[in-house]
């Protein structure tokens, strides 16, 4: 599966649909300027709309849920993860889609348009990727 391929794919239905996101982790390093490995999608969303995001991106073949994991529970700093994959023959791909919450409400606010030859990308800002990473 080609990533790049797949992110614009996965974002095109998601800007089509009008849901908010914002790609974070190791694809919105690499938007930032520091080129890093990875093999899977982040994006960070509002509660409410995970519903619509993933009957929005079934369609591309993302259905296969795991139950959500939550991190740092009865914390300020508690967030929760969705992991939707793709199965394509022997490749999948992941996304994870964490849920912005209290604990990265200032991220949230602070993601930013970034326009591409091939449109636009909403992604975390440089100083949200520093607080995710702390």
């Amino acid at each position: 599966m080609d990533l790049i391929a797949e992110l614009r794919a996965l974002t095109d239905a998601l800007n089509g649909a009008g849901i908010p996101y914002a790609i974070c982790g190791g694809i919105a390093v690499t938007v930032h300027g520091a080129t890093r490995s990875t093999k899977d999608i982040d994006l960070l969303i509002q509660v409410e709309d995970l519903d619509r995001i993933l009957a929005t991106i079934e369609p591309l073949g993302f259905r296969f849920r795991a139950a959500p994991i939550t991190f740092d529970r009865g914390t300020r700093m508690e967030r929760c993860l969705h992991r939707v994959t793709k199965l394509q023959g022997e490749h999948f791909l992941m996304v994870d889609l964490l849920v912005a919450g209290s604990a990265f409400q200032s991220v949230w606010e602070s993601r930013e348009i970034v326009s591409l030859p091939e449109g636009e990308l909403s992604v975390v800002s440089l100083d949200g990727l520093a607080l995710m990473k702390r």
